[in-house]
């Protein structure tokens, strides 16, 4: 059977990043799943309805929220066992308190874009994955005391700072992943090898 994925983005009302582009290539990256792009948020409501197995959110939503209706949807969705992969701007479904609380961070900052060094650390989803480097914005995060794991680094101006995590919710899981300012940042080859085994790690 054939898993279908919610993918949601913003097409015309994006703040910084549009899902255009973003979406074909996320449809390339996962050629066997079925993928939904859409930038109804109100689709959110079909997760109870049990028409999917995951979602991806590249939302770019900084000075909106989505209901609580949605919000709750999305959350209970993950603790009952459905897959959630957010990417980059995605996290800006952090202004939902609940959502921030489930994914396990807040977004705070970012210096300008520059090249970054990505680096793995060890863990399933990393398995045969390898650094990669891409001109990116080194987000910044404030986080919530949690379980999760920290699956993915950068090093900036010599520090090195969170990139990535993997959070087990209820009977789900999620990961997030900071790359994607960029639809181009999606050609990456190390990098869609690692986005193809977060989404398969969060269906398990």
């Amino acid at each position: 059977m054939t898993e279908k994925i919610l993918v949601v983005g913003n097409y015309k009302d994006a703040m910084y990043h549009p899902f255009g582009g973003v979406d074909e290539r996320l449809k390339e990256i996962f050629p066997e799943k079925e993928l939904v792009c859409t930038d109804d948020v109100q689709e959110l409501a079909a997760l109870r309805r049990g028409e999917y197995t995951g979602v991806i959110s590249y939302l770019d939503i900084w000075d909106g929220a989505l209901t609580g209706a949605q919000a709750e949807a999305l959350r209970f969705f993950v603790e009952e066992g459905g897959a959630l992969l957010i990417l980059h701007n995605g996290i800006s479904i952090q202004s939902r308190e609940e959502l921030k609380v489930m994914m396990g961070a807040k977004f705070l900052t970012h210096p300008p874009m520059e090249e970054i060094t990505f680096k793995v650390k060890e863990h399933e989803i990393t398995a045969d994955c390898t650094e990669f480097t891409l001109p990116e914005e080194p987000y910044q995060f404030e986080f919530v005391p949690d379980d999760k794991e920290i699956i993915l680094v950068y090093i900036y101006h010599g520090e090195e700072y969170t990139a990535g995590w993997s959070k087990c919710v209820g009977k789900g899981r999620l990961v997030f992943l900071t790359p994607g300012h960029t639809a181009e940042i999606f050609d990456n080859p190390e990098y869609r090898a690692l986005i193809q085994n977060s989404m398969e790690w969060c269906l398990q």
